[in-house]
């Protein structure tokens, strides 16, 4: 059994490009060189949603920006549907768009739930794409967590779950990372808490490396300290003073650069009490990045800085080129072009500064909010602004003058429409999207035409001797018995590949029944219940590790007696603490209590994939004990395809949901869960046709199962897959014992 991120492990691309893209596409949100600049020429400067300019619309709209790549638009949004209307609510979903750029026809559509987060519609489709020039492939990360890689043809290449997978922590706010593609890697942040070592709190912003044609999982990075929030700052790549660098803000108020290639942290500069959203960019060595909130050491809001980049280790002190405070710029990415610093306000108002000594040389209004970054091409800026304003200007250091202004009403709403995007440009044609639609304008009498885009600076000469190693694939979910291959990759000390290597496999904790064959390895047999664990290698002085999760064939019973201390089953995923072992009723049992951060918690006990493990479907069932304190009862419950059966104590309710923002599917009944008392709990999912009837019973654990099953709900977009777990929300002690995962027959 092999997840579809890990099905192949064959040798790592390394063949690297020496540019980040070609000039006829917009890959990555901020363009082909990660910083707004277009290199395009000819583009046009007035339009009008009448017809002026106008190549086409669609009626399909969003908040992410759209990318552009080899003829075809790709935008991560919500579906249409209304999640006010009780009916057609059930059909509420975020979706990946692909039109042709050209016309403006749909080509195809991949549509798929929204589940277990708290992200409310208006947010869903928050991270754009990313696309691959050397493939054509394209990714995205939903709302959800799954992360997935298509074909220009909308086939899904390859797929991972990032919650269920690998601990992601998603927040209400709706806040998603955009990926970026860098040479053979596809690189996606977020928080997490998972297993083993990166299982305790706090939850660090982690950097994902995959292969970006396998899914196989190559490294991961966490510079930073504990979060303040979540954020969405999206990274970018430099070179600075020879060194391949990835750069971006984090959670914890701080930006922070990493090699590119290993994800080596090579300097830190610390900024604000709140986590960054705004992504940086960089000219030369010099790095720019803004926010919104609470300085470090100042009592203004929001700051715009420039830091040397080519500096190393905590550089919050010595890093610092020039800084202006109290400008709030926190959502909206600055630009930089031929010395001059644009920098959109949260309040609408755009500024303009000396890159060298941050003087400032003028400002514009904008309107109220400013959100979308700005874009410079053909020299022109396009700018958005929250309330429905595009804006067409031509600066200058001396002033900023407006070419075009064009205020859009709301399609579907009162009001006007809103704006959170930022433009693309690809082939002569510019892309808006807007909450309500999507816009190319462009003039098609005028042949497209583009200055070469520069490659990104000189790498140091690579050397011979091995600073660092990496043990591929870093993280495999597999199951028992089952072969892995491994490689050894070697870097310099600048992460320059030098060679793959060959070394002795250690097996750690947790994995000393697999069996080593050269750069093998072979999983355990006759596991009960899955396991995890490490194994590790030296090549001189440089040490790897890569980490196992091992599944082996259903049921499994879970036999928490053996647990001590704070331990809980070592393959579970975002467990530790919020699952302690304790005494009860003259049994070990699992013990949640209410504590700091979000009452409510999934557990993950298994892959994200369990189709090989149960072909047919599996139940889940456990036993659930409930405390009164201070007049409350926590909510507890089970998890199958990624629909929740909760038993609520406060509200006397059993309820089946999946989103639980909208309970875009979802039914109640009503349920006494009294205190003091066993209950046991057991889901089950039929799926059929692309429908799923979910299933839930509960009864007192003392009393015989009943036949009739207690509350079913039924979805017309079925969750076709999803790990087994557990779902928590905790207002006072609860209790739960003798979990069960086995399969449908």
């Amino acid at each position: 059994m092999r997840r579809m991120n890990m099905v192949l492990v064959g040798s790592v691309m390394l063949f690297f490009t020496a540019s980040l893209a070609n000039a006829g596409d917009w890959a990555h949100w901020r363009g082909p060189e990660h910083n707004g600049i277009s290199r395009e020429t000819n583009l046009v400067d007035v339009w009008s949603l009448d017809g002026k300019n106008i190549l086409w619309t669609s009626d399909i709209g969003g908040r992410s920006a759209p990318i552009v790549l080899d003829g075809r638009v790709y935008l991560n949004c919500r579906t249409h549907h209304d999640v006010t209307d009780p009916k057609d609510k059930i059909n509420a979903q975020e979706q990946v768009v692909c039109w042709d750029a050209k016309t403006g026809k749909v080509l195809w559509k991949d549509v798929f739930n929204v589940f277990q987060t708290d992200i409310p519609s208006p947010r869903v489709g928050w991270a754009s794409m990313a696309g691959d020039t050397e493939t054509g492939n394209v990714f995205v990360h939903s709302v959800s967590g799954l992360f997935r890689c298509y074909s220009p043809e909308g086939k899904v290449l390859w797929e991972t779950s990032l919650a269920e997978d690998y601990g992601k922590i998603s927040g209400y706010g709706g806040r998603t990372q955009t990926p970026i593609v860098d040479e053979n890697r596809v690189i996606v942040s977020f928080l997490q808490l998972n297993w083993g070592k990166t299982a305790a709190p706090p939850p660090k912003q982690t950097y994902y490396a995959f292969d970006k044609k396998t899914g196989k999982l190559l490294w991961t990075a966490a510079p930073g300290g504990a979060p303040y929030d979540t954020n969405y700052s999206v990274p970018i790549v430099t070179v600075i003073d020879g060194t391949r660098m990835l750069i971006a803000g984090n959670a914890d108020g701080g930006c922070y650069a990493m090699n590119a290639r290993t994800g080596e942290k090579l300097w830190g500069f610390k900024m604000s009490k709140r986590g960054l959203n705004c992504s940086p960019v960089a000219d030369g060595k010099y790095v720019y990045i803004s926010h919104g909130e609470d300085n470090i050491d100042t009592v203004d809001f929001g700051r715009i800085q420039c830091i040397d980049g080519s500096l190393r280790g905590d550089i919050t002190k010595t890093g610092s080129v020039w800084r202006v405070d109290g400008i709030k710029a926190g959502y909206a990415s600055l630009l930089v072009k031929d010395g001059i610093l644009y920098a959109v306000a949260d309040t609408g108002r755009m500024y303009a500064y000396d890159s060298k000594n941050g003087k400032e040389l003028w400002t514009y209004n904008l309107g109220t909010v400013g959100k979308g970054s700005p874009v410079w091409a053909d020299g022109k800026l396009y700018v958005m602004e929250v309330n429905g304003n595009i804006h067409i200007l031509k600066p200058s250091r001396e002033k900023c003058e407006e070419l075009s202004h064009v205020q859009l009403l709301a399609r579907v709403d009162k009001g006007m429409d809103e704006i959170y995007a930022s433009p693309a440009i690809a082939d002569g044609r510019i892309y808006f999207v807007t909450r309500d639609r999507t816009i190319c304008i462009g003039d098609e009498a005028q042949k497209p035409t583009s200055d070469p885009v520069p490659p990104l600076g000189k790498e140091k000469a690579k050397q011979d001797k091995i600073a660092s190693i990496q043990l591929v694939p870093y993280e495999v979910a597999v199951g028992q018995g089952e072969k892995v291959d491994y490689e050894i990759l070697a870097y310099d000390a600048n992460g320059q590949f030098i060679k793959k290597v060959d070394a002795k496999i250690t097996l750690g904790k947790g994995l000393e029944a697999a069996k080593v064959d050269g750069m093998s390895v072979t999983t355990p047999t006759d596991l009960k219940v899955p396991a995890a664990g490490t194994i590790s290698v030296k090549v001189g002085d440089a040490t790897a590790e890569s980490r196992i999760r091992v599944f082996p064939p259903l049921p499994w019973k879970f036999d928490l007696e053996e647990l001590k201390g704070k331990a809980v089953p070592p393959a579970w995923i975002n467990a530790f603490l919020k699952l302690q072992p304790n005494k009860v009723d003259g049994t070990t049992a699992l013990k949640a209590s209410p504590g700091k951060g979000r009452p409510s918690a999934n557990i993950w006990l298994g892959p994200s994939d369990m189709s090989q493990l149960a072909p047919n479907g599996y139940t889940v069932q456990a036993d659930v004990f409930l405390k009164e304190q201070k007049r409350k009862l926590s909510s507890m419950g089970v998890t199958v395809n990624r629909y929740d059966l909760i038993l609520k104590g406060n509200s006397s309710k059993l309820a089946i949901q999946s989103w639980a923002p909208h309970k875009r599917m979802a039914k109640e009944v009503r349920f006494r869960a009294d205190p003091d008392v066993w209950y046991t709990m057991k889901l089950k999912v039929d799926v059929k046709d692309g429908q799923a009837l979910v299933k839930g019973k509960v009864w007192p654990r003392d009393k015989p199962e009943p036949k009739e099953w207690t509350i079913e709900a039924s979805d017309p977009h079925a969750n076709l897959k999803g790990s087994p777990g557990l779902y928590l929300y905790r207002l006072a002690d609860a209790y739960v014992d003798n979990i069960i995962v086995s399969e449908d027959k």
